[in-house]
């Protein structure tokens, strides 16, 4: 992620409360953007894995389809906050 220019927010007529706007975004340090690169990399690999699968061929048509969007659709497919210590 690149830095990016904030904005700032709106100051309230009668009360003088700014709210609104945002800070300077520094963008990613060269670690952040080369883990970022890594991922990506692996997001692709592990893509291309799953959807030239061998198994995608034993099926046809609709039940193809009923195949991919149960695996899309599967609990475990969705992002978990990691654990946070106490």
């Amino acid at each position: 992620m690149e830095p990016a220019a904030g904005w700032p927010g709106e100051e309230h007529p009668h009360t003088g409360v700014v709210t609104g706007g945002r800070e300077d975004s520094p963008g990613y340090t060269d670690e952040q953007k080369t883990e970022d690169a890594r991922l990506r990399e692996l997001l692709r690999e592990l893509s291309i894995e799953v959807s030239t699968h061998s198994r995608w061929a034993t099926l046809k048509g609709e039940a193809r389809v009923k195949a991919r969007m149960a695996l899309k659709n599967h609990p475990g497919t969705a992002p978990t906050p990691p654990e946070t210590e106490q």
